[in-house]
């Protein structure tokens, strides 16, 4: 086989150039590799970020009731818990207490980036949270109050004895059903029903009243929930209520109970009481709370009344 000079000089031309076009496509595959891996890096830093801040918000909203310094010092709390550095935190508190703004800002070292003389990047992460009246709640208990200005602390009956003019009906409500077994059922562990298209009571909805003393029901299902609770509240002390207390219940306000028989009232507002005591006094019972006021889940919206239950949400 016989090669000439010049096809000799011609392979070894193309073999070169084909080095020098693997060099180049080599370099470029090394740098997307770098640069994705820094960015996949760079995405991990400001997912946790925004993780972290979203705590903050959260947890600071919760104590909004306490005043502008426990809400910061719930922030901090929170923001160093998952590793962000108090001097890197931007807060901001509005609108008497109910919105709170956290920002942050982390500055990550890179790594293949270095190649090309990038050190690191900066990933910022913000969230806002507010507080809002409830809207829209689950697990009702079946008794209800008339609207009207409640205070913090004070007592009152969630459900009447009877025979005070209320034309049957004394504070009970029929809800997802009529009957003593649902209501009593209702009483021990909370409306999880659906009304409409919604699964949630909300404000607007109507229930029908469930007249009568209901006397039996009502002393069984209220027992029940204060022999739930493992706690010592004999001091009548509501300041600190342990987290989940079986005896806080939630219950629908109402526009009145001023209706003869099983008649439709609506649902105006939602309020959270502490039980204290079911008296049955020769058969009609009768149950008393104090009222509180309480962070809870559910749906908010600014213009529900404020009758004490609230919510929070992270708005971004």
């Amino acid at each position: 086989m016989r090669f000439e000079c010049s096809n000799i000089k011609q392979y070894f031309n193309r073999k070169g150039s084909s080095s020098i076009i693997l060099m180049l496509v080599m370099t470029s595959m090394a740098a997307l590799m770098s640069l994705s891996v820094d960015a996949g890096l760079l995405y991990f830093e400001e997912s946790k970020l925004q993780n972290a801040v979203d705590a903050a918000a959260l947890a600071a909203a919760a104590k909004f009731d306490k005043g502008d310094m426990e809400m910061l010092q719930e922030a901090f709390k929170y923001a160093g818990l998952n590793g962000i550095a108090p001097e890197t935190l931007t807060i901001d508190i509005a609108e008497g207490q109910r919105r709170i703004s956290v920002e942050s800002t982390k500055v990550v070292g890179l790594h293949f980036a270095r190649i090309f003389n990038i050190m690191d990047a900066s990933v910022k992460a913000r969230a806002t949270a507010v507080v809002g009246n409830i809207t829209g709640v689950r697990g009702l208990r079946p008794l209800a109050v008339e609207q009207q200005s409640f205070v913090l602390g004070q007592s009152y009956t969630l459900k009447r004895g009877g025979g005070d003019g209320y034309c049957g009906n004394y504070g009970a409500l029929a809800l997802g059903g009529s009957g003593a077994s649902n209501y009593r059922n209702n009483l021990k562990y909370g409306y999880f029903g659906t009304i409409g298209m919604g699964d949630m009571v909300e404000i607007g909805d109507e229930f029908d009243t469930e007249p009568g003393n209901m006397a039996g029901p009502t002393l069984e299902g209220i027992t029940f929930i204060l022999e739930s609770d493992p706690h010592d509240h004999s001091d009548g002390d509501i300041t600190n209520l342990e987290v989940n207390c079986p005896r806080v219940i939630k219950i629908p306000i109402v526009d009145s109970l001023s209706v003869p028989g099983r008649k439709t009232v609506k649902i105006v507002g939602f309020a959270a009481f502490f039980l204290e005591d079911v008296i049955d006094n020769g058969g009609k019972t009768e149950v008393s709370g104090k009222f509180i006021r309480k962070l809870d889940e559910g749906e908010i919206g600014e213009a529900a009344n404020d009758f004490g239950l609230f919510g929070i949400k992270l708005i971004e």
